[in-house]
């Protein structure tokens, strides 16, 4: 379900301790879909019976069943696996996209 090597773990750690969270059980959900494809949010939350969970160290992964079974879980990477521009996230399986028509003036 999520996919972390050691060293995008201690940056997000790091990321959540800066944040001073109040739990390390952090929720991924689906923000919006725009033209580039679906953008994700992480936050502290609570699990359902409706949700997967991974802990990995300390951090517990929550993530709603159907987002698993829509996006095959997904990959936290470091900065730089991210090129330079901090903690990223991404799906393992990439949502087709059909480019930009304009559909929501996000594009350029």
């Amino acid at each position: 379900m999520i996919f972390i090597n050691e060293q995008a773990y201690k940056e997000f750690k790091a990321l959540l301790d800066d944040a001073n969270v109040e739990s390390y059980n952090i929720r991924i959900g689906l923000d919006r879909v725009g033209c580039s494809g679906p953008i994700f949010n992480v936050y502290v939350d609570e699990a359902t019976d409706k949700d997967d969970v991974e802990k990995i160290h300390e951090v517990s992964f929550i993530v709603e069943k159907s987002l698993n079974e829509q996006y095959g879980g997904f990959i936290i990477v470091s900065s730089e696996e991210n090129g330079g521009n901090g903690v990223g996230l991404k799906p393992v399986v990439q949502p087709s996209s059909g480019g930009c028509s304009g559909c929501c003036g996000e594009c350029h």
